[in-house]
């Protein structure tokens, strides 16, 4: 919560930004009207918890809330506080982020007690000298049934889950995230177009085929848990072990994982299988990476070609200079000049990005194979490069 609010103060002090001149702005944004329809949705089932004194229930939806506001939203709508104009999206979020802040340090006093009133002493009487003295002096949130959509919560809860799922794949296979993948293969049928797009870039992938077999990309091992099974069922463990291999390894793997059981039958005997009995390992075959969560699994293919290389390059190189630019405490907007050498291949990777690399680290220029004691050889996805930067005065 505290770095979500560091990060609005950040950007609302560059841009002068007072929201309550801003009042009656309308929200168009899919991103802005989930997160208030979210914010209703937890002042509401906070409140029903701590009427019935449910302390940790409450905390743990907070928790969980804030997580998804520090790791979703604000991941998701940087750029627009970035953007060098105060225009319509960017007031948006600045709007929505404002708004909810003041909202949530309402109903975190309780557990929070300092710092909601810190946070709200700058945000809120700090701007508005008729507001009460403190957080404690504010009465509770009250809620907008009209802001709650939850076909919306719901798609953005899917798409949050893919990309999560995405990411423990990558993880699987030890690919950063930085570089680009040419597919993301889901079993679900389909995912609006929007949710599709934003799951693209948090995964860093291409292309995305919904509807996938699950089974042509994964390896299944079932297996029968023999101090389990081996105690009831000892002399039919064989055939056990037969009917499991003629059973489809997909659905069973599915049940078995969401918790459901699959019997059956041998010599008149009834033979229940679950999740206590069964030991289940999916794993992705060679060249993807698999990862699952009940129903809903994930592919990645980590075949990575010269073209996607060079693109995860470039992302590792733009992910260094930023870095260093936070480690030598240059401001955020401050201009610079980049120095790179010692490496003929990634030099010419990045003269063919030239432009994109100086516009997204705020560089004038970049200067190639110069002399200077100052640079820093860094890890460039196996590769060694130097780096400099400095401030142009």
């Amino acid at each position: 919560m505290w770095n979500v609010y560091s990060f609005y103060v950040l950007y609302a002090e560059i841009d002068e930004f007072n929201p309550l001149e801003y009042k009656d702005f309308k929200l168009t944004n899919v991103m802005d009207k989930w997160i208030i329809s979210k914010l209703n949705t937890l002042v509401k089932e906070v409140a029903e918890k701590l009427d019935q004194y449910d302390i940790t229930g409450s905390a743990l939806l907070i928790e969980d809330f804030t997580d998804q506001l520090s790791n979703w939203y604000v991941r998701r709508n940087r750029e627009r506080f970035w953007a060098q104009e105060l225009n319509d999206e960017k007031i948006g979020a600045y709007v929505t982020l404002y708004r909810v802040l003041t909202t949530l340090i309402k109903i975190a006093a309780p557990f929070t007690p300092f710092m909601a009133d810190e946070i709200y002493q700058n945000l809120v009487v700090g701007l508005d000298k008729n507001a009460p003295e403190s957080v404690h002096l504010c009465l509770w949130p009250e809620v907008n049934e009209n802001e709650i959509d939850q076909k919306l919560e719901d798609e953005m809860s899917l798409a949050y889950k893919v990309v999560k799922l995405g990411r423990s794949a990558r993880n699987l296979s030890n690919i950063k995230n930085r570089q680009p993948l040419s597919e993301m293969l889901i079993s679900i049928d389909t995912l609006p177009k929007y949710y599709e797009d934003i799951v693209k870039d948090e995964l860093n992938v291409k292309n995305i085929e919904f509807g996938a077999e699950m089974s042509k990309y994964v390896d299944f091992e079932i297996k029968p848990n023999l101090p389990v099974l081996g105690k009831e069922y000892g002399k039919l463990i064989p055939r056990i072990r037969e009917k499991i291999s003629k059973l489809n390894q997909m659905d069973l793997a599915n049940k078995v994982k969401n918790g459901d059981t699959e019997y059956i039958e041998i010599d008149d005997t009834q033979i229940g299988l679950n999740s206590e009995n069964l030991l289940v390992t999916m794993q992705g075959k060679d060249g993807f990476a698999f990862s699952g969560e009940g129903e809903l699994g994930v592919v990645l293919d980590t075949n990575i070609t010269d073209e996607l290389r060079e693109e995860g390059y470039v992302r590792e190189v733009l992910s260094k200079v930023q870095n260093m630019r936070k480690e030598k405490r240059f401001e955020v907007l401050d201009r610079i000049n980049l120095y790179v050498a010692g490496n003929s291949e990634l030099e010419e990777v990045i003269r063919k990005n030239e432009e994109l690399i100086k516009h997204d680290t705020l560089a004038n220029k970049i200067v190639y194979h110069e002399d200077r004691e100052q640079y820093t050889t860094t890890n460039i996805n196996g590769e060694k490069l130097d780096i400099d930067v400095e401030v142009v005065k």
